[in-house]
């Protein structure tokens, strides 16, 4: 047993350089400490034992019922999923393929208080097998794992393209949609998705390149459309078992089912060629002191004299490479569907064109500047997003640690989808959701206020991970819509006997992005309206 000296005896000074009670004082002060040390320890480490096994004690969130071994991997659904998980009648729901746990949100509450209020915790990217690991693709910093790497990306994507620079593409923007749209449209209407396509294509092409456009049919857009669509698709949950069974990864080429991998070796080719060769373009007009203000050219020059200037160049384009998804092919679904929901709405169509004629007149063109004062035409575009959610599944998130909500355990390493349609065609919040009525956000003269607006609200995705070019979307389908209502009539087409053709809507079901399936329509000047006078600067075959 320990025995302590009294610090008072006689023999103690307390001038003495090495004092035998501060010896004995120091030692009982270091054995408390180290007590107190463990048992502190001791209780933490029984603290994360018993919060670990209080949280996998708890129940996971409901879902459809496992099979052994397989659980729902024979369950999850190839096209419609948005659809199916909507059905199943639950705002949370969880499912389980092969060891990968999955969960679902149908519900606007819930994804914010997840995805957002809890960013932290899901704001990263699970793995996507066929694009990272068979096609080798891992440049596209929205599907890049949270951190260091992805931020450094979309800084940059934010120094040019941020909210508060909006302006500065706008007069290319409203360029594109009068020569590459509407004076294509007058001359050719039949071919509306083609001229949308190549118009809003273009313009992303342009604001990240600076490369001139061909008003219709230019390569490079189709050809970064075709291969978008491709790395979509190789993205998309369903199109590829690879992406259920990470393992496929691993079989031959020469192997039965393995198509896969020939697909993949294509997308890889193309994908490198597109982010390589544009970027290659802009670098040599810089040379010659004709690029344009553009993405490419911007960030190349405000690192030109930085000491890791190569690594910023392979950034800018990597980032590049992301900007025809972010910007075009959102866009181009909603106009689509803005031009779908006029066919089916006239009455929607003849009073938005009151509204624009009264807001621009008619011996002008709209300008951006006249958006704010189009109210009715701001319904339209809500509704518009509501009715065909462009990410109907959004991208999906991933966990990066366990966390409990609502009494459900969520394991670390979850994939968590956010149901975009199921959210916005709730039909508590948005009654008979699956009809278009643009008058379900206007209340007397005003938008209402109390209904999530889907412009900002599930569309474009939620917390860090929002889509980064919503606002450019947002913007140019606004200035796409009210040009077309101003300038032409939207009606069905007839059949060979005179009479109109009944549209049925009806939207692509396993890809990423949710679009319109081909459909015709009769698109013609309006009445009373000089379009040919209007359009007449903008007519021609020059490059945009």
């Amino acid at each position: 047993m320990l025995k302590i000296v009294p610090t008072t005896v006689p023999y103690l000074s307390v001038n003495s350089a090495c004092p035998t009670g501060s010896l004995a004082t120091t030692s009982i002060m270091s054995l408390t400490s180290i007590r107190d040390g463990l048992i502190i320890s001791l209780c933490v480490l029984v603290h994360f034992i018993y919060r670990n096994r209080r949280r996998r004690l708890l129940p996971l969130p409901p879902g459809p019922s496992p099979w052994p071994i397989v659980k729902n991997t024979l369950t999850i659904p190839l096209i419609n999923a948005h659809g199916y998980y909507k059905e199943l009648g639950s705002k949370l729901l969880y499912l389980e393929a092969l060891g990968q746990p999955m969960l679902i949100i149908n519900d606007i509450r819930i994804a914010q208080d997840l995805l957002e209020k809890r960013s932290a915790l899901y704001s990263s990217r699970p793995a996507i097998p066929m694009l990272n690991d068979v096609v080798g693709i891992r440049m596209y910093f929205a599907l890049m794992p949270y951190g260091d790497y992805w931020r450094a990306h979309r800084r940059m994507f934010q120094q040019h393209f941020a909210e508060k620079h909006l302006a500065r593409n706008q007069g290319r923007a409203m360029e594109f949609i009068r020569k590459g749209l509407l004076a294509n449209l007058l001359e050719s209407p039949d071919n509306f998705d083609e001229h949308i396509r190549n118009c809003i294509g273009g313009l992303a092409v342009s604001i990240t390149y600076g490369l001139p456009i061909q008003r219709k049919r230019d390569p490079l857009v189709r050809f970064s459309e075709e291969t978008f669509a491709v790395s979509a698709a190789t993205a998309a949950p369903g199109n590829f078992l690879v992406n259920v069974i990470p393992s496929l990864k691993h079989v031959p080429e020469w192997m039965p089912g393995a198509g896969f991998k020939q697909v993949a070796k294509k997308a890889r080719a193309d994908l490198l060629k597109l982010a390589e060769e544009p970027f290659e373009a802009t670098v040599k007009m810089m040379e010659e002191g004709t690029a344009p203000v553009c993405f490419i050219a911007e960030t190349l020059e405000r690192h030109r004299h930085s000491p890791d200037y190569e690594t910023q160049a392979i950034y800018a384009k990597q980032t590049a490479a992301m900007v025809f998804g972010a910007v075009s092919e959102t866009t181009v679904a909603a106009l689509n569907t803005f031009i779908l929901g006029m066919l089916k709405r006239p009455d929607v169509l003849k009073k938005a064109q009151a509204e624009v004629d009264g807001t621009v007149g008619t011996n002008r063109l709209p300008e951006f500047s006249d958006i704010p004062r189009l109210r009715y035409l701001s319904a339209v575009v809500k509704e518009t997003l509501r009715w065909n959610p462009v990410l109907p599944m959004g991208v999906p998130h991933h966990t990066s640690e366990e966390d409990v909500y609502m009494g459900y355990y969520i394991p670390k390493g979850c994939t968590v989808f956010a149901n975009a349609y199921a959210m916005l065609h709730d039909d508590e919040i948005f009654p008979e959701p699956q009809e278009f009525k643009p008058e379900r956000f206007i209340k007397g003269d005003r938008i209402r206020e109390d209904l999530p607006d889907p412009e900002y609200v599930a569309t474009f995705g939620f917390g860090r991970r929002v889509c980064p070019g919503a606002h450019i979307a947002r913007s140019t389908l606004y200035l796409a819509a009210a040009s077309l209502l101003h300038l032409f009539d939207i009606a069905p087409a007839l059949d060979d006997d005179g009479k109109p053709v009944e549209v049925i809507p009806q939207f692509k079901q396993a890809s990423l992005i949710a679009e319109p399936l081909p459909f015709r329509c009769k698109i013609t000047p309006r009445a009373g309206r000089d379009v040919n006078d209007l359009l007449k600067g903008y007519m021609g075959s020059d490059p945009i």
